[in-house]
């Protein structure tokens, strides 16, 4: 009888610019990301990513 690997319940998220609501990048509920920025493409302004 084999047993089955249970694998992590993973989610996956979009993280939006606050300003316009753009999508900019994709997240993992598992991620953990501080002191990172990015600047958005739509408005040009400069998000720190806190995950």
């Amino acid at each position: 009888m084999k047993k089955r690997i249970r694998l992590p319940s993973v989610k996956r998220e979009w993280v939006k610019c606050p300003n316009c609501n753009t999508k900019i990048a994709i997240a993992d509920s598992n991620a953990v990301c501080r002191g990172v920025y990015i600047k958005c493409r739509t408005c040009k302004t400069e998000i720190e990513i806190k995950i």
